[in-house]
């Protein structure tokens, strides 16, 4: 392992070269697992390509000033990345239309230009059978729209260009009222979706609405709000029942040593549904990944077990108690990690733990530990807690208030692994999973009534 910093760039190819050389077998064995790929020419082309990924990421670490005994492991993750890159078959995505009024309605609903020219047939037939002025308006701005259109400066969503050339537009959108000539606005894409067999990327960030952004809108119809607000409702009630209906069968259906998890993993999910109604709904039921729902669940649920500790259970004929998170039982932090940082631009501290998780078939997954619990944020000088400057925190992030850009900080954390199917995410995830099947189908079953 190198000690000495390197000065140059001739000192970091020779670093490099070392790196390659000693683990030569390794990166070897990444191109077969990865590439199913023994060819030894194909071997040398690719190294050589590593080679420069790897002078990259020299660079970046020790511009970072970061400890040198990190430096292997960082570069072993670098070259697994690599290989994993490459193992991922280029499909050419496929450029598709969203028309942007159900966009807005959170239907993905695709159309095809005629001369520049949209037509919705699902639009058309809410402008049919619409009464509501604010809602004809609506359906009749895109049931025919043009494909060319403007940046709303309100709202900053896509207002289509008029088909009649008319030089002043109106935001079609039911929570905004700008009006103004077009000439004024930025031009915007319409929206589109990039699709290959198996993902879908909209081209638009501020296309949608969830239910909170349609109940706070003055905009909406009275009529149209209150059958929003009992959709909404009736959604969470379902899901509640759901929650309390599946909770009862755990003592039926799973080990003592995992009873009080996977109720506190449903108290979790309760407790956020009862907080954030709206947005639980679009997370479980729209899979909606805004408001960062997925750490919010974790957190809720370590903060209801350490609640509960001390706590016992039986296995294997053997009592255990659980007196602290870290119990070696419960397996859910690997143990608790210290970094150095620097508040952003932003008020954000980056996650800059040095521990690696190495996992999965022949140490195939690598990748640094997640924030798990935060202990404390404090001044890295004057050791002063930062905590209560802290707004929240994500695995990845923690975001700051009151604290001035470029201040220096020590964060203290229980590090969580960064797999899915690992620790206290396992007891999430398989919640989630049933409470999400268990619901589409109840959804899906009273639609076809």
């Amino acid at each position: 392992m190198l000690q000495a910093r390197p000065d140059n760039l001739l000192d970091i190819d020779s670093l490099i070269k070392n790196f390659i050389k000693k683990n030569q077998q390794g990166i070897v064995t990444m191109q077969r697992i990865h590439l199913r790929d023994t060819n030894e020419i194909s071997i040398r082309a690719l190294i050589e390509e590593l080679t420069e990924e790897l002078k990259t990421g020299c660079v970046t670490f020790i511009n970072k000033n970061d400890e040198m005994e990190g430096l292997d492991s960082y570069l072993f993750y670098i070259a697994n990345a690599f290989y994993k890159k490459k193992a991922i078959p280029q499909i050419k995505k496929k450029t598709e239309y969203l028309c942007p009024g159900c966009l807005f309605l959170n239907k993905s609903n695709l159309i095809t230009p005629l001369n520049n020219i949209f037509k919705c047939d699902e639009c058309e037939y809410e402008l049919k059978i619409a009464n509501d002025p604010k809602i004809i308006a609506f359906y009749r701005t895109f049931f025919r729209h043009n494909k060319n259109g403007y940046h709303c400066s309100d709202c900053d969503r896509f207002i289509p260009h008029p088909i009649d050339e008319s030089p002043i537009v109106s935001c079609p959108y039911y929570d905004c009222i700008f009006a103004g000539s077009w000439l004024s606005l930025k031009r915007m894409h319409h929206p589109t979706s990039q699709s290959n067999p198996e993902s879908l990327t909209l081209d638009l960030s501020k296309g949608g609405s969830s239910y909170k952004n349609l109940l706070i809108s003055n905009e909406v119809s009275a009529h149209s709000k209150m059958e929003i607000e009992e959709e909404l409702q009736n959604k969470v009630i379902s899901l509640r029942e759901i929650i309390e209906s599946q909770k009862n069968t755990i003592p039926y259906s799973s080990s003592d040593s995992t009873i009080i998890h996977k109720n506190l993993a449903y108290q979790a999910f309760d407790n956020l549904i009862k907080n954030f109604p709206a947005e639980m709904v679009s997370y479980l039921l729209e899979t909606s990944r805004s408001g960062g729902f997925q750490h919010k669940v974790f957190q809720e649920y370590i903060r209801l077990l350490e609640g509960s500790l001390p706590f016992s259970f039986k296995k294997n004929k053997q009592t255990y108690k659980v007196e602290t998170l870290l119990d070696d039982n419960m397996n859910l932090f690997d143990g608790i990690s210290s970094f150095e940082a620097i508040i952003s631009d932003k008020l954000s501290i980056k996650n800059n733990t040095k521990e690696f998780y190495i996992g999965g078939r022949k140490a195939s997954y690598t990748k640094p530990y997640y924030i798990g619990k935060l202990l404390s944020v404090s001044e890295k000088y004057t050791k002063k807690s930062l905590m209560d400057c802290v707004k929240e925190y994500s695995f990845s992030k923690i975001k700051m208030s009151g604290v001035p850009v470029g201040t220096e900080v020590i964060v203290t954390h229980l590090r969580v692994p960064p797999h899915y199917q690992m620790g206290g995410m396992v007891y999430i995830n398989r919640v989630r999973k049933r409470i999400v099947d268990r619901a589409r189908l109840l959804l899906n079953k009273g639609s076809d009534d």
